[in-house]
């Protein structure tokens, strides 16, 4: 019995070296193999590279033939935005944009662009309603009223309402001098 024991040690044996260099070899094959497809992989890639950057320049080189003779020398045409293609897009913002919105919506906004309102609209934005004015005025609203409703009850006047309105009114108009003094003042020192 220790003869077969023996006998079964060694021919385990003999299949671990066996199988251990059948592994060796199937290594060393494979990272052969993997070398090669890594230089053949290279290579390709610089095939395609040139192959692409050949095609690329040939078709460049084509196109702008192809444009030459079909322009002449290079000409660039300029693109003229001319008032008739403005109102047809503000038409087309304001349509895709009507239909967006709800009914009592819609019918405002057809009157709210309307060419007279927005023509007075416009005017008004231009002079009317300037920053300058409205700040000067409810500056000059909130003192004077505060001022005059102090002497109001101090001396034992009703006080008027209406004096808000004509303070503000007021410095409204001083807001408007103010900011056309600067105005002025500005051109000036420009035109020098």
């Amino acid at each position: 019995m220790s003869e077969r024991l023996k006998h079964r040690g060694e021919h385990n044996e003999n299949q671990h070296n066996d199988l251990q260099e059948h592994q060796e070899a199937l290594k060393d094959q494979v990272e052969k193999a993997a070398e090669r497809a890594s230089h053949e992989h290279a290579k390709n890639i610089e095939k395609i590279r040139s192959t692409v950057e050949t095609e690329a320049e040939a078709k460049h080189e084509h196109t702008a033939k192809k444009k030459h003779e079909k322009d002449g020398p290079e000409v660039e045409r300029p693109t003229f935005i001319n008032k008739e293609l403005k109102d047809l897009a503000y038409q087309r913002t304001l349509r895709r944009t009507r239909s967006k919105l709800s009914a009592p919506a819609r019918v405002m906004s057809k009157f709210m662009h309307q060419p007279t309102v927005e023509a007075v609209s416009e005017v008004a934005s231009k002079t009317v309603a300037r920053p300058s004015g409205i700040l000067m005025g409810g500056i000059a609203a909130f003192i004077a009223s505060s001022f005059f409703l102090w002497a109001a009850r101090h001396y034992g006047y009703e006080y008027n309402f209406l004096l808000f309105a004509l303070f503000f009114v007021g410095g409204f108009f001083i807001g408007l001098l103010v900011e056309l003094g600067l105005y002025m003042a500005d051109r000036k020192s420009k035109n020098r």
